[in-house]
């Protein structure tokens, strides 16, 4: 699914573009070493966002039955490493099981054609009990805006073996079941 974003947006059928980094725990990530599982890969917009840690703790939530369906999680932050430890690592109850990176300068978004919208970010207003929720339940208060506010989040599942894209969701929202269920589809629909 693509929501208005421009021509140069990845889709599915394209080569997920490549990439070997450092997440936020000092530990080597490169793409090219998960073929053997799908990837979900998710950039959300930094680390002391209210909405993107309801969607990081979300995904703490569904890592292990998506690790059962073969899908490994990778997930991006337009923040500083710093900044991922102190509002990510340190106010989630549990650590998220899976590698989070700091892209402050977001190399790896502009690879992924991640776009900011005023559209976009407006349109969140109608996901404030989602803030609410993130905010009073989960202690997740706004701190630290080190990325940009009007990013729109997005998600791309890539498929075992080649590598492909099979599911790209720009504005991607973590709230609604609709998210999970086109990714579990595809999980149990797409292997080769």
């Amino acid at each position: 699914m693509k929501t208005g974003m421009s021509t140069n947006s990845l889709e599915a059928g394209d080569p997920a573009p490549q990439f070997q980094t450092i997440d936020a725990s000092g530990e080597k990530v490169d793409l090219a070493n998960y073929k053997d599982d799908f990837v979900l890969l998710v950039f959300l917009r930094y680390a002391g966002c209210p909405w993107c840690n309801l969607a990081i703790h979300r995904l703490s939530i569904e890592h292990n039955l998506l690790v059962k369906n073969g899908c490994r999680v990778l997930t991006f932050v337009q923040s500083t490493t710093e900044n991922v430890q102190k509002n990510i690592y340190d106010r989630h109850d549990n650590r998220p099981p899976f590698p989070i990176i700091a892209d402050q300068k977001r190399v790896f978004y502009d690879q992924y054609a991640i776009k900011t919208s005023l559209k976009a970010a407006a349109k969140s207003v109608i996901d404030i009990p989602y803030w609410l929720q993130s905010v009073f339940k989960h202690g997740h208060r706004q701190v630290d805006v080190d990325g940009n506010m009007l990013l729109v989040p997005a998600q791309f599942l890539v498929s075992p073996g080649d590598q492909k894209i099979v599911l790209a969701d720009y504005g991607s929202s973590y709230y609604e079941h609709e998210t999970f269920t086109a990714i579990y589809e595809h999980l149990t629909f797409d292997r080769n």
